[in-house]
């Protein structure tokens, strides 16, 4: 049987309706409910926008699974390797998301200074093979500090630590309309300023993904 697979978007999948557990037709409940999993779980991962190819093909074969299974001349082992493709496909989207798009780790700063070491160069570069490879992407960048000086102060350190980060990404081909910074100082601990551990910890960079 000839068929034509057509590209279809996630939405569409939620129009699909697949047939009951009472069809009498030979059908693999459990490897439906597999496949439907699969797809959920890329979804969640963000596969949509970060690896829309693969999770468009995998919704296009559970459809076409779906649907064929009202033909008049259905085929069990088609199905079958319909189902398993679409498995396959929502896995190795959800893979891609998780590799190529979020998260994108914080940086961190010595005290009193906005100037990237290694460790923080290493993670940006990840940060521009991301953006590089997901070009629908925009990030927000954060600045923050420790509690050490005055409120005026780590607002301004917090912003030129953003700033550092941003004109990294920007040297490394990543287009300035993309990025944005923010400012918080020390409003926005994530650890307690009263060890250094926890100092060490706020005085950060976070870079947050939008659409």
């Amino acid at each position: 049987m000839k068929r034509f697979l057509i590209t279809l978007t996630p939405f569409m999948f939620s129009a699909c309706s697949l047939l009951s557990l009472n069809n009498p037709l030979p059908i693999d409940d459990a490897r439906l409910a597999e496949a439907r999993q699969a797809i959920a779980d890329a979804k969640a991962a963000d596969a949509e926008y970060c690896a829309p190819a693969l999770q468009a093909k995998a919704v296009g074969r559970l459809y076409w699974a779906a649907h064929e299974i009202t033909e008049e001349e259905y085929h069990p082992d088609e199905n079958a390797s319909l189902i398993h493709d679409a498995i396959a496909y929502a896995r190795q989207a959800k893979a891609e998301a998780a590799a190529h798009c979020m998260p994108l780790k914080p940086v961190h700063f010595a005290v009193d200074s906005a100037e990237l070491d290694a460790t923080a160069r290493t993670i940006l570069d990840h940060a521009v093979d991301t953006l590089r490879h997901k070009s629908f992407l925009h990030v927000v960048i954060a600045g923050h500090t420790d509690s050490v000086g005055s409120e005026p102060y780590n607002e301004k350190l917090s912003l030129k630590r953003a700033q550092r980060v941003r004109d990294y990404l920007v040297q490394h081909g990543i287009a300035a309309a993309r990025l944005s910074t923010k400012a918080f100082g020390e409003t926005r601990p994530v650890a307690d300023n009263a060890t250094a551990d926890g100092r060490a910890k706020n005085r950060r960079v976070e870079l947050s993904p939008t659409r």
